[in-house]
């Protein structure tokens, strides 16, 4: 009976028209052609999509999204999971059983700018989001680097008058508007939110690799 109902509904669904594949795809869609494809192929149910309904399709990133932008330049952060079953413990008899691993990739990140129909893919977030920047905010990579002391030890959004006056005398103006990045004297993730501006706070060492 449920094998009749879901053909049923395969018959009456009206067909797929968007101009994104229903799967993963590398070419540059927009992050709403990417969503609607996603939707879409969560309705489909089929005997190998069961565990995964959206396996490769892009969703937007789970801590950013659309969080940065740039004059003329927007950053919508997207990811998606190419990896299967065997992404998950095994016990070595179980994992002589299942064979070989037959995962297509890992998790990716499209850095997407749906202002110009620009995208970058990588399989590191940071990676990402820095090529971003090097499209939207040509000369970040030679703004000084703001002291540890300055940002604190889990950094800060607000724009104390200590670091507002180092700011002031160390970053140029196109670099003191909103959504400008800074960068910070740490390691770890280019974090997004984190400049005082609004923009993403970007670890020296992932400008330096």
């Amino acid at each position: 009976m449920y094998d009749l109902l879901d053909l049923l509904e395969d018959i009456t669904r009206p067909a797929y028209t968007g101009p994104a594949p229903l799967g993963f795809t590398s070419r540059y869609f927009t992050p709403e052609q990417l969503l609607e494809a996603r939707t879409e192929l969560a309705r489909i149910r089929s005997e190998w999509s069961k565990d995964h309904p959206t396996f490769g399709t892009w969703i937007l990133g789970i801590t950013t999204g659309w969080c940065a932008t740039a004059p003329g330049h927007r950053l919508c952060l997207l990811q998606t999971d190419l990896r299967c079953r065997c992404s998950f413990p095994y016990l070595a008899a179980q994992w002589e059983m299942i064979g070989p691993c037959s995962c297509v990739g890992d998790l990716l990140y499209q850095a997407n700018c749906p202002d110009c129909s620009w995208h970058h893919i990588s399989s590191n977030e940071s990676e990402a989001v820095i090529a971003w920047h090097d499209h939207a905010w040509p000369g970040w990579r030679d703004l000084p680097t703001l002291p540890a002391k300055l940002r604190g030890q889990a950094g800060t959004r607000t724009m104390k008058p200590a670091l507002a006056a180092w700011l002031e005398t160390h970053y140029p103006p196109e670099f003191r508007i909103d959504g400008a990045p800074i960068l910070t004297d740490r390691p770890g993730r280019c974090v997004p939110g984190y400049s005082p501006y609004g923009g993403y706070d970007i670890a020296t060492p992932q400008t330096t690799q």
